[in-house]
């Protein structure tokens, strides 16, 4: 059976109009995609978080000073630095090897083998 979740902050996002709206048209969606034979076996889900029972980069939400303010965004902007120094070291580390510059170097690297457990 089907299960479609949707997962968020209770009193935040929708009212009981719209969340009967999302059940419907989760539904729906997900029919036009594999057909009718699944409607009667397709569960939709709506979990809602109480307010202050969920954070992000640590602080409890909903704090929308929070979102907008200069702490939030040093977060962002340090992780951004994070990814974009990864994204530059494994390009750089796959053009050295000479990697095939029709493939995504990040994919290559995401899914390959961890390396075999040293044995002493």
């Amino acid at each position: 059976m089907p299960i479609i979740t949707i997962q968020f902050i209770k009193d935040v996002v929708a009212n009981e109009e719209q969340k009967q709206e999302l059940l419907v048209k989760m539904t729906d969606t997900f029919i036009s995609v594999v057909g009718e034979v699944a409607r009667p076996f397709v569960y939709c889900i709506i979990q809602e978080t109480p307010q202050m029972e969920w954070s992000i980069g640590g602080k409890a939400m909903p704090d929308l000073a929070f979102l907008i303010g200069p702490e939030y965004t040093a977060q962002k902007d340090k992780s951004n630095e994070i990814m974009s120094a990864f994204v530059e070291s494994t390009k750089a580390a796959h053009d050295a090897a000479g990697g095939d510059p029709n493939k995504d170097h990040l994919a290559e690297k995401m899914w390959a083998a961890p390396p075999a457990p040293k044995t002493e």
